[in-house]
């Protein structure tokens, strides 16, 4: 009942430097896309958060980030380099799991930089049978990955120890708008809270209830700035007994009220 418009779901390359300008939270807290995305980072570093596990990045790394895998990107002003959006399309042959890629290769670092300025050439231009050669461009891009994770030399390995860590932030991502808390969590994952919390900080540097709280967080902004939804309405949406524990909730996190937090935002 929340998505009032649904627009297709299509190719898009953004610089860095212009998706920073959208706003910092909504790239620094806990999202998802129902888009693949690809960020390929060309000078500058930060840290990004996957599935719940964060890692650094420096020049020449390439993120893969599956539809529907939630991510928190940091993009300090030095950072360049481009986002690739990719629709769920099951035929271009993109992973299932999320990589991290340093590429030291500089005939591969070409090579990917080229087929993202095709696709924002064909993007810009609108020509006839576009969308073919956007498939084909994207498809030249997972043969890419493909190459990329064959070479082995660059790839950075998940450890056996995230993997609960992973798996907390899949069923996360598919529940949080129940209500459900960590304990809850935990017993689908058999293993107890605070064993969760404690594998959730080593991975990320926070604990289970902060990754869940933020999720939460991300999508009551997301709703109260893309949507007409009331605060009531979006409270219930998200799992919550009351609009009053919404709110002093959403308060706690943002230190404004949904309201307050919504009236600056549509104004600018």
């Amino acid at each position: 009942m929340f998505e009032h418009s649904r627009r297709p779901l299509v190719h898009s390359v953004l610089s860095l430097g212009k998706l920073r300008m959208q706003g910092a939270w909504k790239l620094e807290l806990l999202h998802s896309s129902p888009r693949h995305r690809l960020y390929w980072i060309t000078r500058g570093q930060g840290r990004i958060t996957v599935n719940g596990i964060t890692r650094g990045y420096g020049p020449n790394t390439a993120v893969f980030v599956p539809a529907r895998c939630q991510l928190a990107l940091e993009l300090p002003s030095q950072t360049q380099g481009l986002e690739l959006c990719l629709p769920p399309d099951e035929s271009l042959g993109v992973p299932n799991d999320p990589l991290h890629l340093r590429v030291s290769n500089i005939e591969a670092q070409g090579n990917l930089t080229s087929h993202l300025e095709k696709i924002e050439r064909e993007l810009a231009a609108q020509a006839p049978a576009m969308d073919r050669a956007l498939t084909a461009y994207s498809l030249l891009v997972s043969v890419w990955i493909a190459r990329e994770l064959t070479r082995q030399e660059g790839s950075v390995l998940r450890e056996k120890s995230h993997r609960l860590v992973e798996l907390f932030a899949e069923r996360m991502e598919a529940q949080f708008r129940t209500g459900k808390g960590v304990a809850d969590y935990a017993a689908q994952l058999q293993v107890t809270p605070t064993h969760l919390s404690r594998v959730c900080r080593e991975a990320s540097g926070r604990p289970a209830h902060a990754l869940l709280v933020e999720r939460i967080m991300s999508e009551a902004r997301r709703l109260l700035i893309d949507t007409d939804m009331p605060a009531r309405e979006i409270a219930e949406h998200l799992g919550f007994s009351s609009a009053a524990y919404f709110t002093r909730a959403f308060s706690q996190a943002t230190g404004q009220t949904p309201s307050e937090f919504r009236t600056p935002a549509r104004r600018a």
